[in-house]
């Protein structure tokens, strides 16, 4: 049972990552600013560290319960990872899409939250 517990907090510790690094994102691209600067560079990294985080274990909590076999489930968890890895390439764009997509991002975190208390498929 303490894997479990482990499992849990590395992947909370992965989703705060990652929407900690979003926010980041977000707030680099409503100042503007490309010049060259460390801070994206630390950015990316948390950004990267979360999605690897959350991914592994996610599947740790999967083969801790042995519920593998739900496939559509773990299809729909892993789009949403993906459409959260590739969110800020839609950022740098016009600002004012940036409250749009914020909040967009703020549903799909809620999304994959419904889908790991209620597993529909």
């Amino acid at each position: 049972m303490a894997n479990y517990y482990i499992f849990k907090i590395v992947h909370l510790t992965g989703i705060f990552l990652v929407f900690s690094a979003l926010g980041g994102h977000m707030f680099r691209a409503a100042i503007g600013s490309r010049e060259d600067n460390p801070l994206p560079k630390f950015i990316g990294i948390f950004h990267k560290v979360g999605l690897l985080l959350v991914l592994l274990a996610g599947i740790g909590l999967l083969t801790h319960f042995g519920e593998i076999d739900a496939f559509g489930w773990i299809i729909v968890k892993f789009f949403i990872l993906l459409m959260l890895a590739v969110w800020p390439m839609y950022l740098y764009g016009a600002k004012e899409k940036l409250p749009w997509l914020g909040g967009a991002a703020i549903l799909f975190g809620l999304l994959a939250a419904f889908f790991a208390l209620y597993k529909p498929f």
